[in-house]
Order: structure tokens, then sequence, then C-alpha cells
């Protein structure tokens, strides 16, 4: 007899059911295999991996062409910079230049070089030897512009003035009222002064053949500069992730800044050497180019200026005993020398420098310390690029702000469910 209750009603749906998968042996595999729409999303999948991956070892090989490149480059990196750096100054007079031969870039670019070699460097170099000759003659020059009396009345004065303290300071020790002590201990100046100066004379021509190669790379990168320059400015302003309107902004900064440093700087610092230096030959005082060249760095920095040169100088003259010409050389110091910088500054620069004077200080005297002399444009320069990318990164950030403020001001003004027009 077979059973009748529920375990037998519980094992004949259980045959129904396998009975039915015995009738159909495909839906299994049916449903374990996928459809079209699955077999797309895999081979979308696959592809955006594949992609990803490549995108990936592009970069890779990308970044390392550009550290070699870095690498190369960075071994004539004082050369590149000296020709980018004169020909953005340069290059007004050269776009003259280039609309007088009728627009052939190589023509322009040969003559704007050729004009370059004779109006700076030639008299840099012939200046440069000059001031060679100065330095080394610089105690014998400065012995025989005082004269024996002229130490013995500055000894008497710093052994009777209340500025001893102060004179024994500068001096490095107290001469002891005696004219042969302070000879010497002015001779012993003079000598650390004249080793420092020959010191960093040496390290710059320590190789005469590097010195003319380097000098070769710069002209040659400044001839190609004007004549490429306004294309691959072009290029790299399309290729930096910026928006185009931000990329040139970035490129007419730099311009700019290169400019007004140049004109506001180092153009009133020139203007002021030379002056001082006319009235130092015009006063008989000892290495009168020597001299120049010192003003000309101390007007480079604030709050020291050319009376950090020519206030001593007057002072020697008027120990010498000349004090017709110490007294000239104050006057032309005081009313000429010093107050040119406020008059010319502002005519040069106008309003276009609008960075805060400690850190373009520091600018300069970092960008001395790092480069040189180039560092006096490339400091500023690289000082004005930070603070335009600050200004473009809060802009942008302002812009970001003002959208999502509009975004939500828009939601909270339509309420919820459509456009809540009811009947």
């Amino acid at each position: 007899m077979e059973g009748t209750g529920p375990a037998a009603t519980g094992r004949g749906e259980l045959d129904a059911a396998d009975g039915a998968r015995a009738a159909a042996p495909g839906v299994t595999e049916e449903r374990t295999r996928p459809g079209p729409e699955g077999a797309d999303l895999v081979a979308v999948g696959v592809a955006e991996l594949r992609r990803r991956a490549l995108a990936l070892g592009f970069g890779f090989v990308a970044l390392a062409v550009l550290a070699l490149l870095i690498a190369i480059y960075w071994q004539l990196g004082h050369a590149i910079l000296w020709a980018s750096t004169l020909a953005v100054l340069v290059y007004p007079v050269h776009r003259r230049i280039l609309t007088l031969v009728g627009g052939n870039p190589g023509v322009a670019a040969a003559i704007s070089t050729l004009v370059s070699l004779a109006v700076i460097f030639i008299p840099s170099v012939l200046g440069g030897i000059h001031l060679v000759g100065e330095v080394r003659n610089l105690w014998p020059a400065l012995r025989d512009s005082l004269g024996p009396e002229a130490f013995e009345r500055a000894a008497g004065w710093i052994e009777e003035s209340r500025l001893r303290p102060l004179a024994n300071i500068v001096l490095g020790g107290d001469p002891g009222g005696s004219a042969t002590a302070l000879q010497a201990r002015l001779q012993d100046l003079a000598g650390s002064v004249q080793e420092f100066l020959l010191q960093r004379i040496r390290a710059a021509t320590r190789s005469v053949p590097e010195v003319v190669v380097q000098f070769g790379i710069t002209i040659m990168a400044y001839y190609f500069f004007l004549k490429h320059g306004p294309g691959w400015s072009d290029q790299i302003q399309a290729a930096l992730p910026l928006e185009k309107a931000h990329a040139r902004r970035l490129f007419d900064i730099v311009g700019q800044t290169i400019n007004v440093v140049f004109r506001g700087v180092i153009l009133t610092a020139v203007a002021q050497a030379a002056l001082a230096g006319l009235g130092f030959w015009a006063a008989g005082a000892p290495t009168p180019l020597l001299l120049s060249v010192v003003t000309f760095v101390a007007a480079l920095i604030p709050f020291v200026g050319p009376a950090f040169v020519w206030v001593p100088t007057a002072i020697g003259l008027y120990v010498a005993g000349r004090t017709g010409a110490a007294v000239g050389l104050a006057l032309w110091g005081l009313l000429v020398v010093s107050l040119v910088d406020n008059f010319l500054r502002p005519y040069l620069i106008g309003r276009e420098m609008k960075l805060p004077l400690l850190w373009l200080f520091l600018s300069i005297i970092g960008g001395l310390k790092l480069l040189g002399v180039l560092g006096v444009i490339v400091g500023p320069a690289t000082l004005a690029l930070a603070f335009a990318c600050y200004r473009i990164y809060r802009e942008g950030r302002r812009i970001s702000e003002d959208e999502a403020l509009s975004g939500r001001i828009s939601e909270e003004a339509s309420p919820p469910g459509g456009t809540g027009l009811t009947r």
C-alpha cells in the first residue's frame, strides 16, 4: 500500500519538478550564459582597461623622455636663460627691425643679434677687462690717492672722536692712534676686498674654453629665440592644461615683468652707477669703474642705495685734504645720483609692477644668489608668475562657488514635484 500522507505528497512534487527539468534540459545553461547586453558590457570593460593601460604606458614614456630632456638641457640652463631673457627684452626693438626688412624673420634676427653684440656684449667685455686691472691695482691706487698725510689726520681724528668704537668695528681693530697701524689696517682690509673680488673673477674665467662655448651657445639660442620665439610661445600656450585666456595671461605677465624689472630696476641702477661713476672720475677718486660697479650692486638693494658708496668716497677725499672734490662729490651724490631714482623709477615702471616690496626684494636677493646677475630678472619674473597662478586659482574657485550657489538657489526656487502649477 502506498503512503497517502504529507510525505507522499512532497515526493510527488519533487518528482514533478525533476520531470520538468528533464523535459527542458537547456534551461539551466541558458540562465548561466550571459546575454547580448552582458557580453557588450564585458567588451566595453576590456576596451576601457586596455585604453587606460595604454594611456598609463604613454604617460610613463612621456615623463621619462621629458626627464631626460630636462637633464640634457639643464647643463646649458644659464645660456638658455640668458638667451631667452635677452630675447624678451630686445623683442620690441626686434619687431621694428622685422617691419623694416619686410617681415623676413631670419634677416631681422641676424640684424638684432649683431646690434645686441655691438651694444651689450662688446662694451661689457671691454669694461670687464678694465675692471680686472682696477681690482689688481686696488691698494696702490687707494694709497696713492690718499697720501701719507691722510693716514695721520685720520688716525688723529679717530683717536679724538666719539665714534672711535664704530671706527674700530669697521677697521676690524683699534689702530691705537698710529698712522702706521691705521695704514696697515686699511691695507689688510683692501687686501681682503681685493682677494674676494679676484676669487670671483677667477671663478668666472676659470675655464676660458667653457666660457667661449657658453657664450657661443647663448648667441645662437638668442638668434633662434628672436626668429622663432612667437611661434614657440603659441605652441607652449596651446599645450598648457589651462584655458586659452589664462595661458595667454601667464605669458603676458612673464614678458611684462621682465621688461618692467629691466626698466625699473636694472636701467635705474645702471643710470645711478653711470652718474656716480662720472662723479668719481671728476672728483679724482681711485678706481672709478670699480666704485661704479659697487654702486650698481648697491642700487639694486632697497634701503641701501648708491649712498653706501659715494658717502665713504667723499669722506675719503676729505680726509685726503681734497675738500673741494669731497664737497662736490657729496653734492653730486645727494642731488643727482640718489634723487634720480625718485624720478626715473616711477617713469620707467609706472603702475605695471604690482608686487609686494618685501617679496620683490627677497626674490632679487635669492635670484642673485642662485643665478648671479641673471637672477635679478628671473627672480621677480618667477614671483610674478607665482602671484598670477594664485590669482587664477582664486578666480576659478570663486567662479565655482558662484555656480554652486546659483544651482542651490535655483533648486530652492523650484518647488518639488514639477512646476508647481495646480488647478
